[in-house]
């Protein structure tokens, strides 16, 4: 089956960060469809760049709104204008390697009704320094039972699948499947975390999707993360978030509402379609949740915020014990790493990854992550919490 693809950049006041992504994905050897969605105090600069591009289309909401509402205004509005069979949201922040939409293209034409979820490498300062995260990957395609996922979420094994967990930003999802969204939930994924909202909706009524287990991008610029400073507890666009969100109602139908810690931003998404689909998603296991919540106040930074969240939870019957702070790298770990650099800059030697690796700026691990990506691997023990089907035999 011949496809086609529209993919939507929705953005907010990073200008910077959203026309590096429009430069990545102009340049991929697949033909493209893209949406930038701009949902800055000002039009101007972006407006203007996206001019210079035949294939980009600038899309401009009435005034600005939440990020939930963002995305799903602008997902509807690709529908609308474009003719596409496929639709992605790509993150402002995230770099598409070279060739990654052409591979994914290639998959979909062999199973065009089916969403298909890949992983992503990102570059992290937390914990400090500056650092290149890659995630294993085999190049194979697997199937993935919803079901089995939605339990594991349900479980508190976010963390340990969250490069396979078909979230809205990485995914590759058939024009079906949105129009089946919108029409039993009204909206495609407008709510506090878009990104959640959406594959939590997408459980209740599929089967399975694919994993095409390859990096196709790398997320950067983490000082600007809404992601991380929710799980810091301060810091990127976090406070922005969550004026344009609005404080009612916050997080209320989370495991233990209204506190920004870990997956509870998901928990609560997932409760939220729990109830408004019939239950057709298990109910939460309370104590495993609890311990996942648990384990992530090693992210909060500020010891009187992890004072105050090690007491909520203990009140909501958590009786673990505090986990350790992030560790930072250590002074061998930065020279042995430097040594590495130098070995593979001068002398030409090819590592088999520089995940971890340490650098200066985002500029510079993005030069490296894309010149030396992580070596595949042939097993996929990785995902084997999922028990995916290996559909590449």
């Amino acid at each position: 089956m011949s496809i086609s693809i529209a993919i939507v950049i929705p953005t907010r006041n990073r200008p910077h960060e959203a026309m590096m992504a429009v430069r990545a994905l102009a340049a991929q050897d697949a033909p493209l469809e893209i949406f930038l969605c701009d949902n800055s105090a000002s039009a101007r600069p972006l407006r203007d760049f996206c001019r210079r591009f035949p294939r980009v289309t600038y899309l401009r909401p009435e005034r600005e709104v939440a990020m939930g509402r963002n995305w799903d205004w602008a997902i509807n509005e690709a529908m609308r204008l474009s003719s596409a069979t496929h639709f992605s949201i790509h993150y402002d922040r995230k770099v598409s390697v070279p060739g990654a939409w052409a591979a994914l293209a290639d998959i979909a034409a062999a199973h065009p009704d089916t969403l298909i979820s890949f992983p992503v490498d990102h570059i992290g300062h937390e914990p400090p320094p500056l650092r290149l995260w890659q995630t294993p990957w085999t190049g194979k395609v697997f199937g993935v039972s919803t079901r089995r996922v939605s339990t594991l979420v349900s479980t508190g094994c976010v963390t340990e699948i969250c490069h396979a967990l078909p979230v809205f930003s990485n995914c590759f999802v058939p024009r079906r499947i949105l129009e089946s969204v919108r029409e039993r939930f009204d909206t495609v994924c407008d709510s506090i975390a878009p990104d959640g909202a959406f594959m939590c909706r997408f459980f209740t009524f599929e089967d399975e999707y694919l994993h095409y287990d390859r990096p196709l991008g790398i997320l950067h610029a983490s000082l600007r993360s809404n992601g991380l400073g929710y799980l810091r507890g301060k810091g990127g666009d976090f406070a922005d978030f969550v004026r344009l969100s609005g404080n009612e109602s916050w997080l209320d139908a989370a495991p233990v509402p209204g506190i920004n810690l870990g997956n509870n931003m998901l928990y609560h998404e997932y409760e939220l379609v729990r109830r408004g689909s019939g239950r057709k998603l298990p109910p939460f296991d309370r104590p495993a949740i609890l311990r996942d919540l648990g384990s992530a106040l090693r992210w909060i930074a500020e010891p009187a915020l992890a004072e105050e969240l090690t007491a909520v939870l203990r009140a909501a019957g958590w009786d673990g014990e505090p986990p350790q702070p992030l560790p930072g790298q250590t002074r061998e770990q930065a020279m042995y790493q430097r040594a590495m650099q130098w070995r593979i800059r001068w002398l030409r030697k090819k590592p088999e990854t520089i995940t971890g690796f340490s650098f200066r700026s985002d500029r510079q691990a993005l030069k490296w992550a894309l010149r030396y990506p992580r070596k595949p691997q042939q097993d996929h023990q990785h995902l084997a919490l999922l028990e995916p089907r290996d559909l590449t035999r």
